[in-house]
């Protein structure tokens, strides 16, 4: 399913929150903030290595969790792509614009065989989302409101996003899917730190 959290400068996700996120969706994640006019990103990240960039990193931060789907589970294929003429794999860079996914866009071979008419494609691995950054970038953000899913493109400037989308703790979040397994963890947690009764008081409780 995957989920994307768009955090304000203001605003940034609890550990728990983030623990959470990657048990639903285990298959790497990826942020990406603004720096030097540009946007710069990483991606096939642990939980542990968003912890940390998120203690650095100043301003508004997109980060995105992953649930292999198309392509299957490939680090080259996390998110976010660059959208550049042939969204490359690479696991970290800068670009003018970034794009991230949650959903499932079905019609995405139709689409690169029409954009292949027009222009050279970039070989596999492919994915939904890595097609998506290339037709982006060669039709412009706008087509993103006419595709199936939740979508964030980013530049220097702004933070694009398409879709329904939620308000969550102050960020804007693709599902809320994995709030259940953050409550469970926090009940479980909760379990452990409960203070059990001293032998002499549970037996009077008990008779």
């Amino acid at each position: 399913m995957c989920v994307i959290l768009v955090c304000p400068e203001e605003v940034r996700p609890k550990p728990e929150v983030l623990y959470a996120c990657h048990e639903a969706n285990p298959h790497g994640a990826g942020l990406a903030w603004r720096e030097g006019g540009r946007v710069r990103w990483q991606k096939n990240l642990t939980t542990g290595e968003v912890l940390t960039l998120l203690k650095k990193l100043e301003g508004e931060v997109v980060i995105h969790f992953r649930w292999a789907s198309v392509g299957g589970v490939d680090a080259r294929l996390c998110h976010p792509f660059p959208v550049t003429p042939k969204a490359n794999l690479s696991l970290s860079g800068m670009a003018e614009s970034v794009l991230f996914h949650n959903g499932t866009w079905s019609g995405y071979a139709d689409a690169l065989e029409r954009l292949g008419e027009e222009r050279e494609l970039p070989g596999a691995p492919m994915s939904d989302t890595r097609a998506a950054a290339l037709l982006v970038h060669a039709a412009g953000p706008e087509v993103l409101d006419k595709l199936p899913g939740r979508w964030v493109w980013m530049n220097a400037a702004e933070t694009r996003l398409s879709g329904a989308w939620e308000t969550w703790r102050g960020m804007q979040v693709s599902n809320t899917h994995f709030v259940p397994r953050l409550r469970a963890a926090q009940a479980r947690r909760a379990a452990k730190t409960t203070p059990s009764l001293p032998l002499h008081q549970s037996c009077l409780f008990a008779c």
